[in-house]
């Protein structure tokens, strides 16, 4: 008896260290696990009303399509952030500039705007501080 068990011993070994690297499963191993692809940044959020800053917070600002406020946005906060003029044009024949000023203490920055509704142009101006994070908050 003790020898049939030490034969079965001896028969099964080689099987069983030869299924130790495939696991439990007994089928080949897992491949490593691949890493995530970075997402792209997402544009930057627009704020609403008196927070979106100048000519763009107000009436002609609410009265843009959504669309046309994150174009709009959008020109702001790369106007602020390079100190140079952006111009931008939305759908339905609305476009306008920025115009940043100097920067000023504290991060923050002057700047005036201007959008065509209809051909008519309507001015503003405005201040937008740099936070922390990187995002700008209007101030006026």
């Amino acid at each position: 008896m003790k020898r049939s068990f030490i034969g079965m011993l001896a028969f099964l070994a080689p099987c069983l260290a030869g299924c130790s690297g495939f696991g439990m499963s007994g089928g080949p191993p897992s491949p490593p696990p691949v890493a995530a692809t970075p997402a792209a940044p997402a544009a930057p959020t627009v704020p609403s009303g008196a927070a979106l800053g100048g000519v763009l917070g107000g009436p002609v600002g609410a009265s843009l399509s959504e669309a046309d406020r994150q174009t709009a946005w959008q020109a702001q906060v790369a106007a602020l952030d390079s100190g140079q003029r952006r111009s931008w044009r939305g759908s339905r024949g609305v476009f306008g500039f920025v115009e940043p000023g100097a920067e000023t203490g504290g991060g923050c920055r002057a700047y005036s705007q201007t959008i065509y509704v209809a051909g008519r142009p309507n001015r503003g101006q405005g201040v937008g501080c740099k936070q922390a994070d990187g995002s700008w908050k209007m101030t006026s």
